[in-house]
């Protein structure tokens, strides 16, 4: 089935058609293909610097790019990587010996874009690693007292299979309880046990209405299932 839909490209809305499956990536640089100009270490256009040490930016096994988390890297390896390249984002008190998995984990955000008010989007990602400790968090913000604050989120678990890549998709309604959300943010999360892991191709689709309400019936009846 063809339906036309709006949707919201780099900030604007753009009448398209598209099929009930769901239309065109709407986070940007989704498969980490483009790089982000004049950061040190090199990192992928519209997402936050990796540090170069427990989060990079490589070319993912199988092709493509990707970004590589190894959560088996010490605190204290971490502070020092990250004071050396200047994040100021990240820091950790008294930091041990032990592998960061251990405690912190680690992440990378995506920019923030906006969305939709009342729409429901499907996010998918591919995932590669040890089993249980992958999450993609999806967490949206707007305004509350008077300061743009955290106001929604949903996390979607990954599996990992070791050398065998998998892909999650969860249907998500960042305004349907949180009405002042009005955009959101990507965090790609990973922490134990510890070890190598690698995300790529993370997608975010506009589903027309009548899709979101399959899919979230979907999902209801799945969850109902002893």
């Amino acid at each position: 089935m063809v339906a036309a839909a709006a949707w919201l490209v780099a900030g604007r809305l753009v009448a398209e058609e598209t099929d009930a499956g769901g239309g065109p990536n709407l986070l940007a640089n989704g498969d980490f293909s483009a790089a982000a100009a004049g950061e040190v270490p090199s990192g992928p256009a519209h997402w936050d610097a990796p540090d170069g040490l427990g989060v990079q930016w490589a070319p993912a096994p199988g092709g493509g790019a990707g970004i590589r988390m190894d959560t088996a890297i010490s605190e204290q390896a971490m502070v020092a990587q990250w004071h050396k390249v200047g994040n100021t984002t990240w820091d950790i008190p008294h930091a041990a010996g032990n592998a960061i998995a251990e405690t912190y984990g680690l992440s990378l955000y995506s920019q923030a874009m906006p969305i939709l008010p009342a729409r429901s989007y499907r996010i998918t990602y591919d995932f590669l690693g040890p089993s249980g400790g992958v999450k993609l968090w999806v967490r949206g913000y707007g305004q509350h007292d008077g300061e743009k604050q955290r106001l929604w989120e949903a996390v979607v678990n990954g599996t990992g299979d070791g050398p065998t890549w998998k892909t999650t998709s969860m249907v998500i309604h960042p305004t349907r309880h949180r009405p002042a959300v009005t955009e959101i943010k990507i965090m790609l999360f990973t922490y134990y046990p510890a070890g190598v892991y690698w995300f790529r191709n993370i997608r975010l689709q506009l589903l027309p209405q009548d899709q979101a309400d399959l899919d979230a019936q979907a999902q209801a009846a799945a969850a109902a299932q002893p």
